[in-house]
């Protein structure tokens, strides 16, 4: 059988002094700690200031500012730690014989042609081969849903999706929250290449999630939500998955949806560090006049200081579907991790500087709607072993 791979101290800073007296032929040593906190950034103030509810899992599903802090320490872990393979959790492994040699205890759900763990997108993927005649299972850790921020994609791209039975025609009509043109492509002041129907719809990510889910559950596909994979055992005959409640299943194949930070990957890849980065920040944001174009890619500057680090950024913007004067910018950026890195708050706190000057606009101006972040690995050879 096989697995097939899709591809500080927070606030507060500590001071310490010592302090030595005599006392007759006695010394004493003293230690005093001072916590003083540090004033929140701009990007601490920001956050906390907008109302988040209903963080969907998946990347750029969330919006807090705890959870920025969280894949902050994340990134931190990644830029400090070692090259080379690193001592992994060993998720699939493979016993000779088969599966009904070996007992499945109780729990077993049910014998699948295909089980997809992870459903933020792996649903899409679910559902068109379900709609082939295939008995299907979906893996998802968290709930199977779409997050607020809309995703950019083309009409030619949509329409693939009708081509498999994923929607329909008119559902992709439902879906759409924004449609615009032209969109910009623009480097270092070199002038812009404007293009047509390129990234120029805005999807709802929470609708189109919803609508394939449920065509997925008309078709006869399982879902298996908040269940988070366990153990993959492959014998000759079938695949036998533990998922954290207890169920067992087992199937023909297993396809890992669960992206960058898939267990299976890592494991793949034994823990070996990443050899760079894609940062990326934004907003989404109301108050701007001029909304009627895209830029797909845009950069402005060759090098940017941002904290330790020479980076140079890029830029996307799209209109939003929330309003006319709504549209979410994107700031990112490439990188080796490293210790020099900067942190996902640190490229935050330079997208506020150089946003507004970039979009024509006062930040005084915008009222956020939301922030947005997110870590995207690369590695040089994809299937290292």
């Amino acid at each position: 059988m096989v697995v097939l791979q899709i591809h500080q101290f927070n606030g507060f800073v500590s001071s310490v002094s010592r302090a030595q007296t005599n006392q007759g032929r006695r010394r004493a040593s003293t230690t005093v700690c001072v916590q003083t906190q540090l004033a929140p950034s701009l990007t601490q103030k920001i956050m906390e200031s907008i109302s988040v509810g209903g963080e969907a899992g998946g990347a750029g599903g969330a919006y807090s500012y705890n959870a920025l802090k969280r894949l902050d320490n994340i990134w931190s872990n990644i830029c400090t730690q070692p090259t080379g393979p690193q001592e992994t959790q060993q998720i699939v492994s493979r016993v000779s014989g088969f599966s009904q040699d070996y007992s499945m205890g109780n729990n077993l759900v049910g014998t699948f042609d295909i089980v997809v763990c992870g459903g933020t997108l792996g649903i899409f993927l679910a559902t068109a081969l379900c709609a082939k005649g295939l008995r299907v299972a979906v893996v998802e850790r968290n709930a199977i849903k779409g997050r607020d921020q809309e995703w950019n994609i083309s009409r030619k791209e949509m329409k693939e999706l009708t081509e498999v039975r994923v929607l329909t025609e008119d559902e992709i009509e439902e879906v759409i929250a924004a449609k615009f043109n032209p969109n910009r492509c623009g480097f270092e002041n070199l002038g812009d290449i404007w293009v047509e129907d390129i990234l120029n719809l805005g999807v709802s990510p929470a609708k189109l999630v919803e609508t394939v889910k449920q065509r997925f559950i008309s078709l006869g596909g399982v879902i298996l939500e908040d269940s988070s994979l366990s153990s993959i055992v492959i014998y000759n005959d079938l695949a036998v998955m533990q998922l954290s409640k207890g169920d067992t299943l087992s199937s023909r194949l297993v396809i890992d949806a669960m992206g960058n930070f898939s267990p299976i990957l890592k494991q793949i890849k034994r823990g070996r560090k990443p050899d760079g980065m894609c940062l990326v920040v934004g907003s989404c944001a109301h108050g701007f006049k001029e909304n009627s174009s895209s830029d797909v890619i845009y950069s402005s500057s060759s090098v940017t200081r941002v904290a330790d680090s020479n980076v140079q950024l890029f830029w996307e913007a799209f209109p939003a579907g929330s309003g006319p004067l709504d549209r979410t910018t994107y700031m990112f950026t490439y990188t080796e991790p490293q210790s020099t890195s900067p942190s996902l708050e640190d490229l935050l706190e330079e997208y506020w500087k150089l946003m507004p000057k970039y979009q024509g606009v006062s930040l005084d101006e915008l009222e956020i709607l939301r922030v947005v972040y997110g870590i995207f690995p690369t590695y040089r050879n994809s299937f290292v072993q």
